[in-house]
């Protein structure tokens, strides 16, 4: 390859790049609109987090004390949890 072609090559390549960067800061908007939600729901449970280690803490020591009322109520959150999110998906749809 003689030098005019790298010249040439190297132009090109560069116009590649600078497309591609212009393309990835538009897709930057997109992106985070898409995510938004994932966030807003991480900083909602990374704000909770001393609430949830008490809580768990809370269960682990009624939990030793008393097994089957801990499962008997797990079991009726998930399925309150589990209609819940039946009804949103249903009557919430946006």
């Amino acid at each position: 390859m003689s030098t005019p072609d790298r010249v040439i090559e190297k132009v090109k390549l560069l116009r590649e790049i600078d497309r591609q960067r212009a393309e990835l800061a538009g897709g930057r908007l997109e992106w985070l609109e898409a995510t938004a939600r994932i966030d807003r729901g991480w900083l909602k449970l990374v704000d909770m987090r001393k609430y949830l280690v008490l809580g768990s803490s809370v269960m682990a020591i009624y939990g030793i004390r008393n097994p089957s009322s801990v499962v008997r109520w797990s079991r009726r959150a998930f399925g309150l949890w589990g209609t819940v999110q039946l009804f949103r998906r249903q009557f919430m749809k946006p």
